[in-house]
């Protein structure tokens, strides 16, 4: 169940949380989206869910009388979920914390749609200021980005046309 959270928050960029405490009844996979009561902003919000996030869903036993959807022994709901996560990302040589899995979200999201606005709103942030500071984006991505402008990273700036004219507006 531990590998399924850990799964579903990097699939979601939802808060920890908000997974570990979300409840089937929240759950729609016609609708393909999660609806959040509790959050940490106390605004409540929905979140879409990838192919992958279904597919964990969809995939996860329920417990026979619980209704989490991510249930520890007799269907109570993880607690300590944090220092799990630590304890096997410790075991696993990775150094990231629980809550790079949704910077990490973030980041991935945005470089694949450019979207910003619908990260703001996925992510349940306030501000476009705070969404910012979850997504950092990878220097490849910068240069794909400048290649849609017609700039090939390998583009000698001496030569270019934009490079000669700002030169030559300086110039006059």
């Amino acid at each position: 169940m531990v590998g399924r959270i850990i799964r579903f928050l990097a699939a979601t960029g939802m808060r920890q949380e908000e997974v570990v405490s979300l409840e089937w009844s929240q759950v729609s996979a016609e609708r393909r989206e999660v609806r959040l009561k509790k959050t940490k902003t106390a605004s409540s919000r929905i979140v879409p869910l990838s192919d992958d996030a279904l597919a964990i869903l969809a995939s996860t036993p329920r417990h026979i009388t619980g209704h989490y959807v991510f249930w520890n022994g007799d269907g109570r709901p993880y607690t300590h979920f944090a220092s799990q996560y630590r304890n096997i990302a410790k075991r696993a040589g990775v150094p990231w914390r629980c809550h790079d899995l949704r910077h990490r979200f973030a980041s991935v999201f945005l470089m694949t749609t450019g979207d910003l606005a619908a990260l703001q709103a996925i992510l349940g942030h306030r501000t476009i200021t705070m969404t910012l500071r979850y997504s950092h984006l990878v220097t490849e991505h910068l240069h794909r980005a400048m290649a849609k402008m017609g700039t090939k990273p390998s583009t000698n700036t001496a030569e270019s046309p934009v490079a000669y004219n700002a030169e030559r507006e300086l110039t006059h």
